[in-house]
């Protein structure tokens, strides 16, 4: 493992060379026996109940009646309130100040896809695992990468083995969700966003718009427990949701069963869709029947702090109710809350909105970092906690981030003007890997000491001088110099001036400390008794408290 520093922004690169090589790629492992399929397995015993044509017979007709119901109440909504359905009503429209000042969240990667929990290992950058049950499964020539997962999916859940045949091992039976809020506090996380619903229309709560859901297809509600304990930990709570989904079941103008593709293609209907889709509910309009009541059905449930949508990238905003559905979150909460939502609306004129669109900017792995700090805006960098977006089985901790890259990344996106959304990611069964629970604990005893430089913090005209990071408090009197390395016997500055006659201190350490300020340059002394690294009051990054001139 080694690091690199692009663009001010920390990224782990991970070294794959331990894995063999041949002239089409890796060679394909063999996974541990709790992620391949079982010795004697029959997966077409445990396929859903009802076909496509079965749940259109049975449910279709009812639904839309509820969806019809639910989307007027959605139009009436916003008709009468402030906020309307489109781009000019949205835009005026910003981020709290809770959300500059959270700074710290935990982004919770969790689905059917960690069943499998394996991606083409890459030398850099993120891996995705959470795109597995796709990439096996894909109607499209990919390139090597992918095609990578076809062999891996061949040799470990065999050619007969299909996407929802993965449902009946989703059975979360070592999930714990009052745990996982309980350490995302004690890692200092001020917000918490769980993948509720990802790109295969899996929803993990229970949706009256699909029974491809926990609770319908595995008798339970993994999102109700989070959200009451992060409203008992005074944690905000955020709404993970795809606006894409890769397909959805639709009735034609003549009444035929045909199905939506990914960013609104049509398709002739096709045996293998039974295995894609299963529990999904055709209806005549992806919008008003199904995506609009969806959503705003949860908002209604779970009254959620953000709306972080995602599956933006191919799509027209128009094409996805994604203003209609924003507008209708704003209006049920003026007056009450106040709340956010993210940028990824879709796009426009064939250009994403990432970035230029929504209260606060999204980046990932450094995707859009240039462009969101560009800007005087609330902004959030989304990453892994490894380089595994989704459970990896592979992951070990040689490639979990250490607690000192973290901080470095972490107090770079801070002194950027940024939030870290943090990406965990769950095993098969719902339980975080004791390898990154130890490591957000690690955090979590940084934050306890030097939070006060973090936390509502806002940027600071100077971001960084050489290894030593800036943030500023609110008013403007006080600046936080956060130091990545040990400054030895002194720590120079030449971006802070000190207010004449005020203290500075080390966040920890109760004494101040001698500095002095001469032709432009902050000198402070750093006591003797601090040179014996176990007398530090943390490791791996050092805050300054300064009161500014």
């Amino acid at each position: 493992m080694k690091n690199i520093i692009l663009s001010g922004l920390l990224l782990l690169v991970i070294s794959c060379n331990n894995r063999p090589q041949t002239e089409t790629g890796i060679v394909i492992p063999l996974a541990p026996e709790q992620y391949r399929k079982p010795a004697g397995y029959d997966p077409a015993q445990y396929r859903y109940k009802y076909s496509l044509a079965e749940l259109r017979e049975r449910f279709s007709e009812q639904m839309m009646q509820q969806a019809a119901v639910q989307y007027q109440k959605v139009a009436e909504v916003n008709e009468q309130g402030r906020w309307k359905a489109t781009k000019e009503s949205i835009d005026r429209h910003y981020a709290p100040e809770w959300f500059a000042d959270c700074k710290f969240g935990m982004w919770i990667d969790w689905g059917l896809w960690s069943v499998a929990g394996w991606a083409t290992p890459r030398e850099a950058g993120a891996v995705y695992p959470d795109w597995y049950e796709f990439w096996f499964d894909a109607d499209t020539v990919y390139p090597k990468e992918y095609q990578n997962v076809v062999k891996y999916h061949a040799k470990n859940w065999g050619k007969d083995f299909e996407r929802d045949d993965f449902i009946p091992f989703f059975t979360a039976k070592n999930y714990q969700p009052e745990k996982l809020i309980d350490i995302a506090e004690i890692a200092g996380m001020k917000y918490v966003v769980p993948f509720c619903k990802h790109h295969s229309g899996f929803c993990l709560w229970p949706s009256s718009y699909t029974q491809r859901n926990a609770w319908d297809m595995t008798g339970k509600d993994l999102i109700t427990p989070l959200v009451e304990r992060c409203k008992e930990k005074g944690l905000k709570f955020g709404f993970y949701f795809s606006l894409e989904e890769w397909e959805y079941p639709i009735i034609d103008d003549d009444g035929e069963l045909i199905y939506r593709k990914w960013a609104g293609y049509r398709i002739p209907y096709f045996e293998k869709l039974e295995k894609k889709a299963s529990g999904k509910i055709a209806v005549r309009d992806y919008l008003k029947d199904y995506l609009i009541p969806q959503a705003t059905e949860f908002i209604d449930r779970y009254d959620p702090d953000l709306l972080w949508y995602d599956g933006d990238w191919d799509t027209p905003a128009d094409d996805l109710a994604s203003y209609d559905i924003a507008a209708y979150y704003y209006n049920q909460a003026e007056g009450r809350k106040e709340v956010a939502v993210n940028d990824r609306y879709g796009t426009e004129d064939g250009k994403w909105l990432r970035s230029r669109r929504g209260d606060y900017y999204t980046d990932e792995y450094g995707d859009m970092k240039k462009e969101a700090i560009q800007t005087i805006h609330p902004w959030e960098e989304g990453r892994g906690i490894s380089q595994s977006y989704g459970f990896n089985w592979e992951d070990t901790k040689d490639n979990i981030i250490t607690s000192k890259d973290f901080i470095r990344l972490f107090v770079d996106v801070v002194a950027n003007g940024g939030n870290l959304l943090l990406l965990v990611n769950l095993d098969s069964q719902g339980a975080l890997p004791d390898i990154q629970e130890a490591r957000l604990r690690e955090i979590g005893q940084w934050l306890k000491i030097n939070g006060e430089g973090i936390y509502a913090t806002r940027a600071y005209a100077t971001i960084s001088e050489d290894q030593v990071y800036y943030t500023r408090s609110k008013d403007e009197k006080t600046v936080y110099a956060i130091s990545v390395e040990w400054p030895g016997t002194q720590l120079k500055i030449k971006s802070v001036q000190p207010k004449a006659g005020s203290s500075i201190y080390m966040l920890g350490y109760d004494q101040p400390l001698a500095w002095n300020y001469d032709n432009g340059i902050t000198t402070v002394a750093i006591p003797s008794n601090l040179q014996n690294e176990s007398n530090r009051p943390c490791k791996d990054a050092y805050t300054f408290k300064i009161q500014k001139d």
